[in-house]
C-alpha cells in the first residue's frame, strides 16, 4: 500500500513545485511625458565653470589654497605624469615617419703566428708579392632605412592609447586640484 502512496506523492510534489515556478508577466506603461522646463534651466550660476579664486573671497583662504597646490607632492607628479604623456605622444607620432640610421665602425684582427688561420694568413698571397697584412683592418660606413606600414593598427592603436593616457591624467589633476580645494576650504570654514 505504501509503495503506491509513494510515486503518487512525488508526482503531486513535482506539479506543486513546478507550478510555482511559471513567473508572472506583468504589463507596465511607459512614461513619454516630459517636464516643461526641461529645456530651459533655471539656475543662471553653473558653479562648474566658476574658477575657485572667484568662488572664495576670503583672501586668507585663497593664499592657503594657493601654497598647498603649489606644495602638493602627489600633485607635482601628477603634473609630471602630464608631461610624460604629452612626450609619449609626441613620440608616438613620429612613428608613422621612416627611420633613418647611420652606423660606423673599426676593428682590427690580429691572429697568432702558429696557429692555423695565422700560419695560413702567412703564406697566402692576395696579390703576387703581397701577403695578408698583418694586423688587418676593417672599416664600416652604412645608412639604413625601415618603415613600419600599420596594417593591423598597432601604431594607431598606440597612439590612440597614448592620448587617452594624457587625457585621463589631465582629469586626475583637475579632481586632484577639485579635491585640495574641497578639503582646505570645508576644514577653514
Amino acid at each position: 500500500m505504501f509503495r503506491s502512496i509513494y510515486p503518487c506523492l512525488v508526482i503531486a510534489g513535482l506539479t506543486l513545485g513546478l507550478s510555482a515556478c511559471v513567473p508572472t508577466v506583468i504589463q507596465k506603461t511607459v512614461n513619454t511625458t516630459t517636464p516643461a522646463s526641461y529645456a530651459s534651466s533655471g539656475d543662471t550660476a553653473n558653479t562648474a565653470k566658476v574658477s575657485w579664486r572667484d568662488f572664495f573671497e576670503d583672501p586668507y583662504l585663497n593664499a592657503l589654497i594657493d601654497t598647498a597646490l603649489k606644495n602638493n607632492q602627489e600633485l607635482n607628479i601628477t603634473l609630471q605624469e602630464i608631461e610624460i604623456s604629452k612626450n609619449e605622444i609626441r613620440a608616438r607620432k613620429g612613428e608613422y615617419l621612416p627611420f633613418v640610421d647611420l652606423r660606423g665602425g673599426a676593428s682590427l684582427e690580429k691572429v697568432g703566428r702558429y696557429t692555423h688561420q695565422g700560419a695560413t694568413d702567412a703564406t697566402t698571397e692576395y696579390e703576387p708579392g703581397k701577403e695578408i697584412p698583418d694586423p688587418l683592418q676593417d672599416y664600416f660606413l652604412g645608412a639604413f632605412a625601415s618603415w613600419e606600414v600599420d596594417i593591423w593598427h598597432k601604431l594607431r592603436n598606440g597612439k590612440k592609447a597614448s592620448v587617452l593616457r594624457y587625457l585621463s591624467s589631465v582629469e586626475g589633476k583637475n579632481f586632484m586640484v577639485t579635491q585640495l580645494v574641497a578639503e582646505i576650504a570645508h576644514s577653514y570654514y
